[in-house]
């Protein structure tokens, strides 16, 4: 480093000689000091090379020395930050970038202000602070630009990637990578070029391409090798090891674990170390070791409590902390972990992180039998990933949507189970009309999404005569005119049973209105027509056939033919008569044998629920729904 003064007056004589003597000796020293402690950066003694660094500043402001070259100062922040960064001490490198700011006076400096613009965005974003994140890393794109420095965009618009992951905007950020990747291979750099395949991989794994994203990562490790890049080629090892488990490869990943946490180790890299601490949390939860994904997990915590950082990684620690307290039977200790998981992914606006937390909590709360939380969390764990684009993350998006829709299902069965232990009698029931519903809804060829809500509703259509009095419900003889008014509100009360509650399906108004009659005689509204949802008008018709072919306390079982001839008389008043003639038509050619007044097992609903999923007559190219409800 050549350092520059300027002297303090126009003098020549002994003083003023003496004083430039002095100031050489002390520029020597300087520059010495810079030198050690980009030595101990580079033997990853981060700690000394602060202490050098240190010195230099302490000497420069204490001893009097003539101002030096603004060069000293923007190579001595940039070295403090980097060292800072390294030990993960994030907000003490983003104060000295700062300060590399605050001596960029004019245009002259616009490409040291590009490339601080650029190290300020990235540690901001690891901070989890993304909106002024992406404003840093605009700004540093913007004048990059201006100076035509296609490097530097590159790099910014990397970084710029990695923010747009973190938030859930896998398609911006494919969109950006991909820019980056263009540019990169147009100036001939490789080292930069394996760093954006590197990138892309990881949204190839994300979108559940993972053939490619090992790839992708292959490559990159390649190059990496190359150019001996020992701590680029750990973390992605890393993201090998991350594809690897969702794989299912769980050995093989636990040894690019190893390998990179070993690398991570050596180096002194906190980021790193960090990163692979909680990935082996996670793989070990899934292992069945939770004594040692308690161990990594804590000594990640532990790192990120003492930088004061809240980003995405201390989301994804107190998610994991409360996976393993579950599997403890902590379920307070667990709760809690969720909580403060929660209230910090939606501090730092990462909107996946949020559906991954409401998930886990969902789940608990489920575990718990807390059906209506577990419903609350899901349905606004549903609505967050419905939002994120199916594309660009299409495969663990529908894992995750599946897993919600299994849980659904198994919270409708103990509802629907709730009704059939208030009677006895009707045992079964709930099952056999959302199978005699589903049906009727093949045969009219309606899409997946509607045989999805229909099936939903017919399950909990009578929810609501759980608030309807054993007598009433029980009774053998008549009912009077007041009991009978109370079983007609049986559809209401179902709504009040489930207010607040959103579902992925639009089941509210069957459950309402199954009883409602094409001529308005029906109830709770007196709607008519096809004023009724044609869903309601397929369970009611279903429902009271099932009524009809089962065998009561007062009564044994009509025949289906028996059956169909009394629904008959009431067509075109109770019964929408298009509808009714398509059931009427499939009962009669024995399509629905199985499911008349049969006894239903417990998974009788699983298996219902999976025939939504196959082909109907009706779902041609132009208007086929989506097998699952999947972010659109």
């Amino acid at each position: 480093m050549t350092f520059t003064t300027r002297p303090t007056s126009r003098g020549t004589g002994p003083a003023h000689q003496g004083r430039a003597a002095a100031g050489e000796d002390w520029a020597k020293t300087i520059d010495n000091l810079m030198s050690l402690a980009r030595q101990a950066a580079e033997s990853f003694e981060f700690d000394r090379a602060i202490d050098y660094l240190d010195s230099v500043e302490e000497i420069w402001e204490s001893k009097g020395l003539p101002e030096f070259s603004l060069d000293l100062r923007f190579d001595l922040h940039r070295e403090k930050g980097k060292a800072y960064a390294s030990q993960g001490k994030l907000e003490q490198a983003i104060q000295e970038y700062q300060k590399i700011l605050t001596y960029c006076r004019d245009s002259r400096h616009l490409e040291i202000k590009s490339e601080t613009f650029t190290q300020i965005g990235q540690l901001l974003g690891k901070q989890g602070d993304y909106d002024r994140a992406l404003g840093y890393l605009q700004r540093a794109i913007g004048a990059y630009r201006r100076l035509d420095d296609t490097t530097g965009t590159c790099k910014a618009l990397r970084n710029l990637g990695v923010i747009y992951v973190e938030l859930g905007e896998f398609e911006e950020a494919t969109i950006t990578f991909e820019e980056a990747i263009e540019l990169a291979e147009q100036f001939e750099d490789r080292l930069l070029y394996a760093d954006l395949v590197n990138n892309l991989g990881a949204i190839m794994n994300m979108r559940g391409e993972r053939e490619r994203a090992l790839e992708l990562y292959h490559e990159s490790l390649s190059i990496y090798s190359e150019r001996q890049e020992i701590r680029k080629s750990a973390y992605t090892k890393n993201n090998m090891a991350i594809t690897l488990t969702e794989q299912g490869l769980n050995d093989e990943a636990f040894d690019y674990f190893r390998q990179a946490y070993e690398i991570a180790t050596q180096i002194k890299d906190a980021s790193l170390t960090l990163i692979v601490d909680i990935n082996l949390a996670d793989l070990y939860l899934k292992k069945g070791y939770p004594a040692d994904a308690k161990r990594h997990c804590a000594k990640a915590e532990e790192q990120l409590r003492e930088s004061g950082s809240v980003n995405g990684h201390l989301v994804e620690i107190r998610k994991i902390a409360g996976m393993i307290a579950a599997t403890e039977n902590d379920r307070e200790e667990a709760r809690r972990c969720f909580d403060e998981a929660l209230s910090m992914a939606e501090e730092i606006g990462s909107r996946f992180l949020q559906a991954d937390v409401l998930l886990e909590r969902g789940l608990l709360h489920r575990f718990e039998g807390r059906h209506f939380d577990s419903l609350a969390d899901l349905e606004a764990c549903y609505q967050l990933y419905h939002s994120l684009k199916a594309d660009s993350r299409r495969e663990r998006t529908e894992q995750a949507i599946s897993s919600i829709e299994q849980l659904y299902l198994e919270i409708f069965d103990a509802m629907a189970t709730e009704v059939d232990l208030k009677d006895p009698y009707t045992k079964g029931h709930s099952d056999r009309v959302a199978s005699l519903a589903l049906l009727l809804a093949r045969e009219l060829g309606l899409n997946t999404t509607m045989l999805k809500t229909i099936v939903a509703g017919a399950l909990l259509h009578d929810i609501g005569k759980i608030k309807v009095s054993d007598a009433v419900l029980k009774k053998s003889g008549r009912l009077t005119e007041e009991e009978f008014r109370q079983i007609q509100r049986h559809p209401e009360f179902g709504l009040e049973l489930i207010d607040g509650k959103e579902f992925p399906w639009d089941i509210k108004p069957l459950i309402l209105h199954h009883h409602e009659k094409v001529d308005g005689a029906g109830y709770p509204l007196g709607l008519k027509g096809e004023d009724i949802p044609i869903g309601a008008r397929i369970i009611g018709i279903a429902d009271v056939f099932d009524a009809l072919t089962s065998d009561r306390v007062y009564r044994a079982a009509y025949t289906p033919e028996k059956a169909l001839g009394i629904m008959e008389q009431d067509a075109g008043t109770a019964f929408d008569p298009v509808l009714l003639a398509r059931f009427a038509e499939m009962i009669r050619r024995g399509a629905a044998d199985l499911v008349i007044n049969s006894r239903t097992d417990q998974d009788a609903m699983y298996s219902i629920w999976s025939q939504c999923m196959e082909a109907t007559t009706g779902d041609s190219e132009s208007n086929r729904a989506a097998p699952r409800p999947i972010p659109a």
